[in-house]
């Protein structure tokens, strides 16, 4: 099975971009190295000390059940099963860092209780896609690299927030190839939102695919799929469902070569759309457009735009969109960087006039980022404080000197 045409390719992009930046041939071959004896990790003490291992012996139902799934998957590397005695309707898996070690997947009690056989083949068969795609290995490195994730930059956190929905979309793929019916697939989402038994409520597989579809469109309409770590439910169930009528999973089924879905693909993005939104909020709309256009302005000042005033830019933009960088190119090719900063400008202080210091502050935090202040900038601010925000030139020269004392770093040689 040829996974990069099965997964959703911003998610195989995104996962290749973070392995990169978290230096991950290195740091993996740095771990494995740094082994004493036989490499184990915490969590398979934890759960070879607290949890139940789903052996043939021990399990025979369940471990059948599970080595079904990994045959359909086509997955050969060895993977330990463990189930925990919590109630919590979770489940994960975690790589090894050493060939030959297994993989670990870990589902807890309450879902093996409350989901029939098929059901429990599409969550187990999530986690093995976490494995085939190695997006459990990166999740593993980033944990390593961040062990507090307070730490990780904010504009590497909304990509990495990114990235995880994504892997969940795609892992769903393979949580329906090991169960391809997609009522089953339903009622198992059903039952993660709900705790209840389908049986409890008579469920009706298509009436609540009919109020997926509103509550889809609710979330388009106001722009808030973004809200959590994993995508909500209603666009991994839309995703499943895209996937089942998809020629790309027509040919898994033939056993026949994949090749490039750009149907499915173009569905995707579509449905995917309100995950690469931070904010609905018209303000912060014209904020990002103003923060991209002035930081140009502002950096061209005193000549070219140098890499700390660049990572400055994009560090105040990463509040706003995901792709900071990919944004900032987009209105340097636009021709019209001026014309931009006077319309957003414009749109802001009509709708917050007290957004007009935080713009200023924006704008002095670009001219502070090379350690070098001129003349030429603060003229600038002089006049673009009195022109456009309507700041006496006291007030103005107020805001500089706090600014200076506050965050300007001078540097230490010439």
């Amino acid at each position: 099975m040829q996974s990069n045409l099965v997964r959703i390719a911003l998610e195989e992009q995104l996962g290749l971009e973070l392995f990169q930046l978290m230096e991950g041939d290195l740091l993996e071959e740095i771990l494995s190295e740094g082994k004493i004896g036989k490499f184990e990790n915490e969590w398979k003490y934890i759960l070879e000390g607290h949890s139940f291992k789903a052996t043939r012996e021990l399990a025979p139902k369940l471990h059948e059940l599970f080595a079904s799934v990994v045959e359909t998957l086509e997955f050969t590397e060895p993977v330990e099963f463990f189930i925990n005695n919590s109630q919590e309707f979770n489940a994960w898996s975690m790589s090894s860092l050493e060939a030959g070690e297994p993989h670990i997947v870990n589902i807890n009690a309450g879902l093996v209780d409350k989901l029939d056989d098929e059901e429990l083949r599409f969550v187990v068969g999530h986690e093995i896609g976490h494995l085939i795609t190695h997006n459990a290995s990166i999740m593993k490195l980033i944990n390593f690299v961040f062990p507090d994730a307070a730490r990780i930059p904010v504009i590497l956190n909304h990509k990495i927030q990114l990235w995880q929905k994504l892997a969940e979309l795609s892992a769903d793929r393979y949580g329906f190839i090991a169960s391809p019916k997609l009522e089953k697939c339903v009622s198992g989402f059903f039952k993660l939102a709900s705790g209840l038994a389908a049986e409890r409520i008579n469920f009706d597989y298509t009436a609540y695919l009919t109020e997926n579809e509103r509550i889809l469109g609710f979330f388009r309409d106001n722009k808030a799929g973004n809200l959590m770590s994993h995508p909500i439910n209603p666009i991994r169930i839309k995703g499943i469902q895209l996937f089942s009528n998809s020629e790309t999973y027509r040919a898994i089924l033939s056993k026949q070569p994949l090749e490039k879905d750009e149907i499915l693909a173009g569905q995707i993005n579509d449905l995917t759309q309100t995950l690469l939104v931070l904010s609905s909020s018209e303000a912060d709309y014209h904020r990002k457009y103003f923060i991209a256009s002035a930081g140009l302005v502002m950096a061209g000042v005193d000549g070219d735009m140098n890499a700390y005033e660049y990572e400055t830019i994009l560090k105040q933009l990463s509040d706003f969109t995901i792709f900071p960088a990919g944004f900032l190119e987009e209105i340097m090719q636009s021709g019209k960087v001026p014309e931009i900063m006077e319309k957003s400008a414009k749109a802001l202080i009509d709708l917050n006039p007290g957004d007009r210091f935080a713009m200023f502050d924006m704008l002095m935090n670009v001219v502070i980022a090379d350690k070098d202040i001129s003349k030429d900038e603060i003229a600038f601010l002089y006049n673009y404080g009195e022109s456009v925000f309507n700041f006496s030139r006291k007030e103005i020269a107020q805001m500089l000197a706090n600014g200076i004392q506050q965050k300007f770093l001078p540097r230490i040689y010439s």
